[in-house]
């Protein structure tokens, strides 16, 4: 499959902010807007203020949605695990570490989903122009139709903000020690085990005991599931597919959605969002 680089809109260091807003205003999405519209506002250096109409609905929250930070539409939108995380880190621990933190993110997501720009970067091995760099992605397997010089430029912004990558003029410089650093332990592994134990702890957590439907979101379970395990988003669907769905301790049932909702998963060519899990014994 053909990959590209998406368009990132939101400036890296204001994401703490817009996270915190997202936060604090949960299932009220009006006020979302106007809590990011009203931040931004006051962080841009614009001529024409930002619009609240603007905010999130056309550059935070598609930004966000790609860096795989939120989900949910309307007054559903939440933060993901990493989003939880990655502004945890952040309020802990400053922007130092929330930039360490973003960058193993991004690297993840460039690794696995995007073009892997840092890793062509790498394999060039000298300084190169953000031109010279944007012409050697629209080489197969990277032939994609909306990668331009802009949308490349704002990428690399990214990178820039988390010192991966430094800009002189128009020139790009991969900082090799720091994306060595960062690429140690990039992919978190556990066991089956754990993750059963970690799946059927947190599907009861969820559920706290509620009666009536034993179904649950398979994205809210996802977010606590890779919370606890510090796994990635993508690696929960490796692994919920590939676990046995009955054994003698339990069952998993997967259900799809009467309409279709985002973060579900696909097994077996079939689009599943609902998951019940039953104890035996």
């Amino acid at each position: 499959m053909t990959k590209g680089i998406p368009a990132l809109k939101a400036k890296p260091e204001l994401i703490p902010g817009v996270l915190q807003r997202i936060k604090d205003n949960l299932g009220n999405y009006k006020k979302m807007e106007e809590e990011v519209a009203s931040f931004w506002q006051g962080k841009s250096q614009r001529i024409k203020a930002p619009t609240v109409r603007n905010s999130l609905r056309a550059v935070f929250g598609p930004s966000l949605r790609h860096l795989h930070l939120i989900r949910g539409e309307g007054n559903e939108l939440t933060l993901t695990a990493p989003g939880k995380q990655l502004l945890r880190v952040y309020l802990a621990d400053g922007e130092v570490s929330f930039k360490k933190a973003l960058a193993r993110h991004f690297l993840k997501l460039d690794k696995d989903e995007w073009a892997g720009v840092i890793f062509e970067l790498q394999k060039l091995n000298r300084t190169v122009s953000v031109e010279e760099l944007l012409h050697h992605l629209k080489r197969e397997p990277y032939d994609e139709p909306h990668m331009s010089h802009d949308r490349l430029t704002k990428f690399l912004w990214y990178y820039a903000y988390v010192g991966l990558v430094k800009f002189d003029g128009k020139m790009v410089e991969l900082r090799q020690r720091q994306l060595e650093n960062c690429l140690q332990g990039l992919d978190i592994k556990i066991s089956n085990e754990e993750f059963i134990h970690a799946l059927i702890e947190q599907y009861e957590k969820l559920r706290g005991g509620a009666q009536g439907s034993p179904y649950i979101p398979i994205p809210d379970l996802r977010d606590e599931v890779c919370e606890k395990t510090g796994i990635w988003l993508d690696y929960f669907d490796t692994m919920l597919e590939r676990i046995p769905k009955e054994t003698s301790e339990y069952m998993i049932h997967l259900t799809q959605p009467m309409l279709r909702k985002a973060g579900g998963i696909r097994i077996a060519g079939k689009y599943l969002y609902y998951i019940a899990i039953f104890k035996k014994g």
